[in-house]
């Protein structure tokens, strides 16, 4: 506040207004003729401001989020995410090297379920209620859930009623385009 009062008083007593208007000679002292800017400035009442709104803010938490009730832990849930993160190591190479419905289906449920959980974690990380609001979340979750789905849903049709994942996916990579015929 001294400040703002001290900037007020610079405003009004710079040296040329002081020097025209009180006809300063070099024996008054600066320190003097600052001490009465201030107390000129002090005399003054300061205005009153009315109606202040409330400045609006917004808790930010620095904790993690509060996903799981307080009996459960996402322990056993971690662990399962890694053993099919891994599994998915030995079913890729197994699917392509024998194929079969069986294999197909583990690897279209593996996929799926691990594709499900990358995004999940995407969806909770990036659209949290505390920035997006509560519906945002919600929508995105479930609209997750049913892509997750359709795509089961999709992969095992492909699988029971075509040639199957992995041989499908051998005749796509069979595939050549014009240039290669040419040549």
């Amino acid at each position: 506040m001294s400040m703002s009062l001290i900037l007020r008083g610079a405003t009004r007593c710079n040296a040329v207004n002081l020097a025209k208007s009180a006809r300063l000679t070099p024996v008054k002292a600066y320190s003097t003729i600052f001490a009465g800017a201030q107390r000129q400035a002090l005399a003054k009442p300061l205005p009153l401001v009315k109606n202040i709104a409330p400045i609006v803010t917004r808790n930010i938490s620095v904790s993690a989020p509060r996903m799981a009730s307080a009996e459960s832990s996402h322990t056993a849930l971690w662990t399962v995410e890694r053993i099919v993160s891994a599994a998915l190591l030995g079913v890729i190479p197994a699917a392509f090297i024998a194929p079969s419905q069986a294999l197909d289906a583990l690897l279209a449920v593996s996929v799926v379920i691990h594709a499900h959980w990358g995004v999940e974690a995407m969806v909770v990380d990036y659209l949290r209620p505390s920035v997006v609001g509560n519906i945002l979340p919600k929508v995105a979750h479930v609209g997750l859930i049913l892509i997750s789905i359709a795509t089961l849903g999709g992969l095992f049709y492909f699988i029971k009623n075509d040639v199957g994942l992995a041989n499908g996916i051998k005749r796509f990579w069979a595939i050549k385009g014009k240039d290669s015929q040419e040549a």
